[in-house]
């Protein structure tokens, strides 16, 4: 296919590890992506790059504007919605992103355009706060930490009075809705069950290693958590200056191989799993890689990934989202190294699970109280689940993944076997989304097992103290019905 590319030279301060998903590391770590986020003025790098803009092949442009034909016919009064975040998914940035198909799709319906309000992970919800306070209007902005705090505090507002569940388009994602409805209402604006954490590789380090390669063993329904400790018991080596696991994000999505997050919400309340047996499982494993010297020890390194040992052969794996390969080539290779010997391959399978469980991302959006363009919202939300769902907008999206951001056949294949993953099994954590208090709590010592404390001692220490909390929101969720 015949991509028109224009090409702008820029200069871009460009982190080490950039980009985010739609909500972010929710479940995770919150802790963890605050630090990532905090560090983000000194770990960086100037570099000039092409980049290559939005601009669509015309084959791709009217595949696009056969699919705005099927989206809802309704003139938009305000045609600007305004969203609030610590990240701009919906522009194409220095970090050599291009635009979304959505945006493609919003704009060429609607006439519709979004204007963004910058702020940080730290400073999102005062800054959101604010804007309410003061009548400006933000729209919606990002956070599956949204469900419950935001709704108990009246922060996010239901959008159920702006879409229609018997159109094919919602009721194509009514489940994964109804699964965080909260006091029977609908409050989060979930698009789809997207790619969450993979596991990045060196192809020549796995060779050179004599390992099999994992998505060879994925393939062959072998890439198993046991795999994946024998595989760094076979690596390690600390003092010839050979690294196991780096990341920032390991904890969750490890976890969640098990199927049992920490925190869920089921019909609506939420519900302790501290106790569960599968979660004491996957905690000691985490427990026991950290003993076995398998967790990269980034002490050593002003806490910091050190990504770019993986281009060295110095590290064997590294946890992170595919957004972190999703800008320019020459950019993300000056961390992973090599192009042609970088690839990635899912979380491995809990061979003890019933299912091959997977750490979701959920491309997701709330509507902020006292929003002052719904209509727009409920409209640009319509676009994105329309570009999950249609073939055509699917091939638009792998182009570009190959276009711009250089990946081969095989990267944009495994892309896709992720996201089946996730969509047939997906686990969320949702303990960011209660208050603060407790939500640092869970966060603080859900991350100790993986960084060398025992489960059995972190949980019995704040179970009560979690169980309490959960009563007392239970009680506030009660009184919206």
């Amino acid at each position: 296919m015949r991509n028109f590319r224009k090409t702008a030279a820029i200069t871009a301060a460009v982190m080490l590890s950039a980009g985010f998903a739609g909500c972010g590391d929710s479940s995770s770590d919150s802790g963890e992506h605050g630090r990532l986020l905090d560090t983000t003025s000194e770990a960086t790098t100037q570099m000039t790059v092409e980049i290559n803009t939005e601009t669509l092949a015309p084959e791709q442009q009217e595949q696009v504007s056969a699919l705005a034909e099927t989206l809802t016919d309704k003139e938009l009064e305000n045609k600007t919605i305004k969203w609030l975040s610590f990240y701009d998914p919906w522009h194409p940035t220095g970090f050599g992103n291009s635009k979304p198909v959505s945006v493609e799709l919003f704009e060429e319906k609607y006439g519709g355009e979004i204007k963004y309000y910058p702020t940080t992970w730290a400073n999102q919800s005062s800054d959101l706060s604010t804007y309410v306070l003061s009548g400006e209007g933000i729209d919606f902005f990002p956070a599956i930490e949204a469900i419950p705090q935001y709704v108990i505090s009246g922060m996010t507002e239901s959008y159920d009075d702006y879409v229609d569940w018997d159109s094919p388009i919602w009721q194509s994602v009514q489940s994964l809705n109804d699964q965080y409805a909260v006091g029977g209402k609908h409050y989060l604006m979930a698009c789809q069950a997207t790619e969450g954490y993979v596991v990045y590789y060196n192809k020549q380090t796995i060779e050179n290693m004599g390992f099999e390669d994992p998505a060879e063993l994925y393939a062959n329904g072998e890439w198993t958590l046991e795999k994946f400790r024998e595989m760094l018991l076979g690596f390690v080596d600390t003092d010839a200056g050979q690294y196991g696991l780096d990341g920032w994000f390991n904890c969750t999505p490890l976890y969640l191989a098990s199927g049992v997050p920490s925190i869920s919400l089921e019909n609506g309340k939420v519900k302790s799993n501290l106790m569960d047996p599968s979660l004491e499982r996957a905690m000691t494993f985490q427990y026991d890689l950290y003993s076995n010297g398998l967790i990269f020890d980034k002490s050593l390194f002003s806490y910091n990934p050190q990504i770019n040992f993986m281009g060295e052969g110095k590290e064997l794996f590294y946890i992170g989202g595919l957004y972190e390969i999703e800008s320019d080539p020459e950019i993300w290779t000056k961390t992973f190294g090599s192009a042609e010997d970088v690839f990635f391959v899912p979380i491995p399978r809990d061979e003890q699970a019933d299912k091959y469980y997977y750490n979701a991302e959920i491309d997701c959006y709330n509507l902020c109280k006292g929003a002052q363009n719904p209509e727009g919202v409920a409209r640009l939300m319509e676009c994105v689940i329309a570009s999950y769902n249609d073939e055509s907008a699917i091939k638009i999206s792998d182009e570009k993944h190959k276009n711009d951001y250089g990946w081969s056949d095989e990267m944009v294949e495994m892309k896709h076997e992720v996201h089946r993953l996730t969509s047939e099994n997906p686990v969320r954590d949702i303990y960011g989304g209660l208050p603060s208090d407790y939500s640092t709590l869970l966060s603080d010592s859900i991350n100790q097992a993986i960084n060398g404390t025992d489960w059995y001692s972190t949980r019995d220490s704040i179970v009560d103290t979690v169980n309490t909390g959960l009563e007392e929101i239970n009680a506030q969720i009660d009184k919206l019905r």
